[in-house]
């Protein structure tokens, strides 16, 4: 139940760096990047624990 509300939420990067935050619903949370993205990159989130947000580049989140 830990925030699952945000599973699959998209938000841009703002920097290159691999770790950051970012504010969900008045909540701010720390991320982690999972895959090489950049900034100006569209990242989806794919995992939450009660630490972290991990999160991957949305055209390599493609699930067959």
């Amino acid at each position: 139940m830990l925030d699952d509300r945000l599973l699959g939420q998209t938000f841009q990067l703002t920097t290159s760096d691999l770790q950051g935050v970012i504010e969900f619903y008045g909540i701010w949370y720390h991320y982690l990047v999972e895959d090489t993205a950049t900034a100006g990159d569209t990242v989806t989130i794919v995992r939450v624990t009660p630490l972290l947000l991990y999160v991957r580049k949305q055209e390599t989140n493609l699930e067959y």
